[in-house]
């Protein structure tokens, strides 16, 4: 599951088990998104995203998703170098910062809370308590609201994608892209809205897309295509 990647160890999260686990942050933040090459974005992180990456959409597992390219497919994550850091001034996605904590499918209808239990960062001597007297303490309850967050708005996203899908704006492309010391990427099976297919649009759809601020997001995905040559160039250098 795309919900589950560099999740090493996906447990749930319980104040019996976990009672007296602290989580503390490696110096190596970042350094298990090293191996990745593209990331799932929530429709609401297009705009700053694009500044950085190019957004595309792409199939996960059953569903279509955008992500933000993070590399090519021999390159791994060229956005965090060999500390583990992210390169400074880059976006860094959602669905990174809210690791080690994820939410999993519980028994009931609601989600719950799980954690990586392999991440280095936890243990019971060093960093902040989870738990105290079995009440969720601040780091906690912060990385419980961060997750509350994305879910509503990736929930938010995946209506956005349906509306692409039934109004048929996307369109699949392959793209070869050289770079100045003439290397060539060759790029396929991605999808990227058609914008002669989005100007067809009737007007209160269009209107439905620019009530709601998705028409914004539409434009920083297109916008974003630019990056292809960028992010080729830097994967040459890497």
């Amino acid at each position: 599951m795309a919900e589950m990647l560099f999740y090493e160890r996906p447990v749930p999260l319980s104040n019996q088990k976990h009672a007296d686990w602290r989580l503390k942050l490696s110096e190596k933040r970042f350094e298990f998104a090293k191996s990745i090459n593209s990331v799932v974005l929530a429709g609401i992180e297009f705009v700053e995203a694009s500044k950085d990456y190019p957004i595309v959409f792409a199939e996960a597992g059953e569903q279509l998703v955008p992500v933000a390219l993070l590399g090519l497919r021999d390159t791994g994550n060229i956005y965090v170098d060999a500390e583990g850091n992210w390169l400074e001034d880059h976006y860094v996605p959602a669905f990174v910062r809210r690791y080690p904590f994820v939410l999993g499918e519980g028994p009931g209808p609601e989600p719950m809370v799980c954690i990586d239990e392999a991440y280095s960062g936890f243990g019971t001597e060093a960093g902040d308590l989870l738990f105290e007297d079995g009440a969720a303490q601040p780091v906690l309850t912060q990385a419980m609201k961060f997750l509350g967050e994305f879910q509503r708005q990736f929930e938010r996203t995946k209506g956005f994608v349906s509306v692409l899908q039934s109004e048929a704006l996307l369109t699949q492309v392959s793209a070869t892209i050289q770079d100045e010391a003439e290397h060539k990427t060759h790029l396929q099976g991605l999808l990227v809205v058609d914008e002669k297919k989005l100007l067809a649009l009737s007007d209160e759809q269009a209107l439905k897309l620019f009530r709601s601020g998705e028409l914004s997001w539409i434009y920083a995905h297109l916008m974003s295509i630019s990056n292809l040559k960028r992010l080729t160039g830097r994967a040459q250098q890497r």
